[in-house]
């Protein structure tokens, strides 16, 4: 399977889906811890803040000069923000140049872009003012720019983290999506011969895969059984026909007697003349259902070789030429290159003049018939084109069963098998056998379901 069409495939775009789950999950989680934790930790801080803000408005001059020195003096990683205004607002201790615009009313404040200087950067703090009983205000803050820097390092390490995460998870998923969709292609291509007809293929079994293994064995042994009631029916059939044929041969030998030892002018030789004719056209289908069924049963690929499909055309153009202009119709034939394919040639050749002698028999004197053989994008079409009665939209998809005849040919001679016969042989070489309205006329086509190259593949 390709890589193109392994990316186009279900379980790797599951895997994606998996994978990118993963990563908002993780992510998710992480986020939400470090969330919990900060807002804990600021929930603390203004609570911390607040009762020492309390604490130290209720101190003396001296007290509170010394509590507050000491904390500029422990703030190695100057966070801190500690200052005394009087009741003017001018600093009479701190290291705050002016007075923060805060209410004085002994709450902890965020302040997303506090500035301590006019030449100091912005940075998120918080702020608690109260008023002491001399009418001076205490200011305690503290940076949160520390947070902030955790929440950057936070991410940065979150993304590096969850890149190998989800690296991981889609190489997983690829290998998974490679291993299913190869497991899918077998299945798909076992499926095909079977739709080909060749009922004697079976789905493959591999270990590793319990469930979808079960399901398999069931639709092989569904298979097993389809296949025997197929053969009992096939045989049934073969054996009618057996069984006809030689009583049939026999009458047919003692009227064939009668009417060479019957006198001329007797009245018996017209009737029996005619019955002739009629066991002539019974034994005619009798060898053509025995045709059709040695091509089911068989299925031939043993026989199969390296063909020309337009040789083919070719050789069937010069064998039918002269049957058309004895007829009065025009035979052409649209010859390109070669077009090898792997199949029994001599199936081939009988698809092929069934289309070409059924165009020729639905074609009145002065039509004319085309036969074309081409290849556009790997794909073989044969195709036989006619400009005679035509076959009815609404008989278009029965003309190929047995016995189906369209009506506008009731009154030609057939069994209508050779359609059957044709579609028959297309489907063992993995074709497909369309007719079209060629206005007027019809066009049957022989065409590859898949390109050569991808089928060898």
């Amino acid at each position: 399977m390709s890589l193109r069409d392994l990316s186009r495939s279900t379980p790797l775009r599951l895997a994606g889906v998996f994978a990118l789950t993963i990563v908002l999950l993780t992510g998710g989680v992480f986020a939400f811890v470090y969330e919990v934790t900060t807002e804990a930790r600021v929930a603390q801080l203004k609570k911390v803040f607040s009762d020492e803000a309390e604490t130290a408005a209720a101190s003396d001059d001296a007290r509170l000069r010394r509590a507050l020195s000491l904390r500029l003096t422990r703030d190695f990683r100057r966070l801190d923000y500690v200052a005394l205004f009087d009741s003017s607002g001018r600093i009479l201790f701190g290291n705050l140049e002016r007075k923060p615009d805060i209410p004085v009313d002994g709450r902890t404040h965020y302040l997303p872009g506090f500035r301590p200087a006019d030449e100091a950067e912005p940075e998120p703090t918080l702020m608690v003012a109260r008023a002491r009983p001399n009418g001076d205000v205490i200011v305690l803050g503290r940076s949160l720019a520390n947070v902030e820097m955790l929440r950057s390092l936070f991410n940065q390490t979150l993304a590096y983290a969850i890149l190998p995460v989800a690296a991981g998870a889609l190489a997983l998923g690829f290998f998974f999506s490679r291993r299913t969709a190869a497991r899918i292609h077998e299945i798909d291509d076992a499926i095909a011969e079977i739709v080909n007809g060749d009922l004697r293929a079976r789905l493959p079994i591999r270990s590793g895969f319990e469930e979808l293994d079960g399901v398999i064995a069931s639709v092989n042994e569904m298979l097993d059984e389809i296949e025997r009631l197929m053969g009992q029916l096939a045989a049934v059939g073969d054996n009618i026909a057996h069984d006809l044929r030689a009583p049939l041969v026999n009458v047919r030998a003692i009227l064939d007697q009668a009417l060479v030892e019957a006198p001329k002018g007797a009245a018996l030789r017209q009737p029996v003349q005619t019955a002739l004719r009629q066991l002539d056209r019974a034994m005619t289908t009798i060898d053509a259902l025995l045709r059709v069924s040695a091509i089911e049963g068989e299925r031939r690929r043993s026989a199969f070789a390296e063909m020309d499909l337009a040789e083919i055309c070719g050789e069937l153009f010069d064998f039918f030429e002269p049957l058309a202009k004895a007829k009065g119709v025009e035979l052409t034939l649209a010859k390109g290159g070669a077009i090898i394919r792997r199949g029994d040639p001599d199936l081939m050749r009988e698809a092929i003049a069934n289309l070409i002698d059924n165009a020729l028999k639905f074609t009145p004197r002065g039509g004319s018939v085309k036969i074309a053989a081409t290849a556009e994008e790997g794909l073989a079409r044969v195709e036989v084109c006619d400009n005679g009665r035509g076959v009815p939209a609404a008989e278009a998809h029965d003309i190929f069963r047995r016995f189906a005849r369209a009506e506008n040919g009731a009154d030609l001679p057939g069994a209508g098998l050779g359609l059957s016969i044709a579609e028959t042989i297309a489907r063992l070489h993995g074709m497909e056998l369309v007719v079209a309205d060629n206005a007027p006329g019809a066009r049957f086509t022989l065409a590859e379901r898949v390109p050569a190259a991808e089928e060898r593949r």
